[in-house]
């Protein structure tokens, strides 16, 4: 299935090497970095404080790839079936991410 924009208008190469399609998955493995040395060094049961300078960061990250993968989905440069596996890597990090920051809190 081709795209319904001219030839001159198509991006080249593949949608993950987009910056809109690799961006949010930079993001969520960032974060998912970001809870691995949290991990490492406070524990499971890591101290009850206020929210910290890497929490904001996390939570800028997290909710920054939103409209990233909307502009993903909705610019069409490529057919469905070109960014299904993109998008696809792209909401699972951000599920596994939203859910183990969840589950540690």
């Amino acid at each position: 299935m081709s795209s319904t924009l001219p030839p001159s208008k198509r991006m080249s190469g593949a949608p993950i090497r987009q910056w809109d399609g690799a961006m949010p998955i930079l993001m969520s493995v960032t974060v998912l970095l970001m809870i691995v040395v949290e991990l490492f060094r406070n524990g499971l049961h890591a101290p009850r404080n206020d929210e910290g300078a890497s929490d904001h960061i996390a939570i800028m990250l997290m909710f920054g790839q939103v409209p990233i993968m909307f502009w993903f989905v909705a610019t069409r440069r490529h057919s469905v079936s070109a960014i299904l596996p993109t998008l696809v890597i792209q909401l699972s990090l951000w599920a596994i991410t939203f859910a183990s920051a969840v589950a540690l809190t």
